[in-house]
């Protein structure tokens, strides 16, 4: 589990581009979205989107305010 307080914005930014590029690759070898390498890491991949969706969206709060 990633304790997210520790992985910087930047971080977070270069790690959903290796995912992406990542499952790129391994959808290329393996030749479906079915595939259980693809599935995981685009399951990791949604996880790390996530908290960036959620961090853009407290910091568009915060500067309203």
């Amino acid at each position: 589990m990633v304790e997210w307080q520790e992985v910087s914005n930047e971080d977070l930014t270069q790690i959903i581009k290796n995912l992406q590029y990542e499952l790129k690759e391994v959808f290329k070898q393996q030749g479906k979205l079915t595939d259980s390498d693809v599935l995981k890491i685009s399951q990791e991949l949604d996880q790390f989107i996530l908290e960036y969706q959620r961090r853009n969206l407290t910091n568009q709060k915060g500067a309203k305010l």
